[in-house]
């Protein structure tokens, strides 16, 4: 298996439109560079590249453009193409965003797309006979669950840092952190992270690719001769807010508007964290084979969240939003965003679709897997579906290949929150996505 790296940077211009929350930012500056990174592989028969981008989210006509000129221009099928969002809070606009209306502009979608498309070209340009390895080990004190059982009963997401209303947390984050460690000969090194909860530990307006850029940076300075590339796994339901910090800890970070604490330094703690997690096992990874590459895609459809018998309550509150009277609702903070939310996804799918499609896509080189769902899906669809993998090694990344918002579990509908209000997924939707994964995952192993 031969194998090549690519890194290109994506830094939108100064004013331009930032992604993340339902205020509108512009770029000011920049934190650290947001990137293109992508791992070309040949197995002398077939093509497939994987490619990392710095940015929130991508419409699904984005996805689709850059499969269209990597495909032409490498010769890679587009079932062999798989493109990661890492869903940085912290970078551009793509498309326009329904939280705020703020849009991007057509050169800079052009530009976004021609350099993924670059990052491929120059990756398969950098080919070199590669043996593969891997680890599993666990980043601790990272990811918390963001969602929490009141001492009213209630449900609330982010409630707030010592808030001493919390009773417990609703889930375990997954703490797990996967390595595929690629030695090159004749090249640089390349190591694959992934790991999964929500980028969105800076805040402010300088770009910044999150505790991510952190993992990559520390890794590539630590190791020398080496490359990095970050894929994001299930993070739907988790973040980086510890509600009872040390303080030390809490002493790193500034609480938002949003009663959220962010800070660049504790992207660069949580980043640091990680890495350190990768360097205690990347001197004793074990061999895994991979003789040979495969792909498929699947499109599932899922089904639509529509609530039209709440539309009446649903209106007033959005167009209290859209007319700056929110303040005027009886919500504060989160529960005031959440409640917003919910009421656009209500007004949204009055008219809207039954169903919607998602994208399944894997590649296989032999016993690796790198299997790909679109959306934010909470963390236990992520080990439910790892857990069914045939395959020895399965790296799953969310945010791939297709557009999408939450998919929480199905128990989370009848406890409320954040997520289960503002998905346009009806419940059942994870039994769906795990079952379809499965499906797919035993066609290629099978195939």
């Amino acid at each position: 298996m031969k194998t090549g790296y690519s890194k290109l940077v994506i830094n939108p211009p100064y004013g331009f439109p930032m992604l993340g929350y339902y205020i509108p930012r512009k770029v000011k500056g920049v934190n650290d560079d947001l990137f293109v990174r992508a791992v070309a592989f040949d197995d002398g028969v077939k093509k497939a590249v994987v490619i990392a981008l710095d940015v929130g989210q991508l419409p699904q006509a984005m996805f689709d453009k850059i499969k269209d000129l990597v495909s032409a221009d490498t010769g890679v099928e587009r079932d062999g193409i798989f493109i990661n969002c890492s869903h940085t809070h912290t970078g551009p606009v793509i498309g326009k965003d329904l939280g705020t209306s703020s849009e991007s502009t057509p050169e800079y979608e052009a530009f976004l797309v021609n350099t993924a498309r670059d990052a491929a070209v120059y990756a398969f340009q950098d080919l070199n006979e590669s043996e593969f390895s891997v680890a599993k080990t666990q980043a601790k004190g990272v990811s918390f669950v963001r969602r929490y059982r009141m001492k009213d009963g209630s449900v609330a997401t982010n409630p707030g840092v010592k808030n001493p209303n919390i009773l417990h947390a609703l889930g375990v984050p997954d703490e797990t952190v996967r390595i595929v460690k690629i030695k090159r000969c004749g090249g640089e090194d390349i190591i694959l992270v992934n790991f999964g909860t929500h980028p969105d530990s800076v805040g402010g307006e300088l770009l910044s690719a999150d505790y991510m850029g952190v993992v990559c940076k520390t890794l590539e300075n630590a190791l020398g001769n080496t490359k990095c590339i970050f894929l994001l796994g299930c993070q739907g339901d988790v973040n980086h807010v510890n509600v009872a910090p040390t303080p030390e800890e809490e002493a790193i970070s500034v609480i938002d508007f949003d009663s959220v604490p962010r800070s660049y330094a504790h992207a660069e703690y949580m980043g640091r964290k990680i890495a350190g997690a990768v360097l205690s096992v990347i001197s004793v990874t074990k061999p895994v084979k991979t003789d040979k590459i495969s792909y498929v895609t699947t499109t599932i459809n899922l089904p639509s969240n529509k609530e039209n018998d709440k539309l009446e309550e649903a209106r007033y509150i959005y167009d209290m939003f859209k007319s700056g009277r929110a303040g005027e609702l009886p919500y504060k903070e989160m529960a005031l965003t959440t409640a917003v939310a919910r009421a656009k996804r209500i007004v949204m799918l009055e008219n809207g679709p039954d169903s919607f499609p998602f994208n399944f896509s894997a590649i296989s080189l032999g016993d690796l897997v790198f299997a790909g769902i679109g959306g934010e899906p909470f963390t236990e669809i992520g080990r439910r579906i790892c857990e069914n993998s045939p395959f020895k090694e399965t790296v799953l990344c969310c945010l791939t290949n297709t557009a999408g918002g939450y998919i929480p579990n199905s128990s989370s509908y009848d406890e409320g929150g954040y997520e289960a209000g503002t998905t346009v997924i009806k419940k059942g939707g994870d039994d769906i996505m795990v079952n379809g994964m499965t499906e797919m995952l035993n066609k290629l192993y099978n195939a």
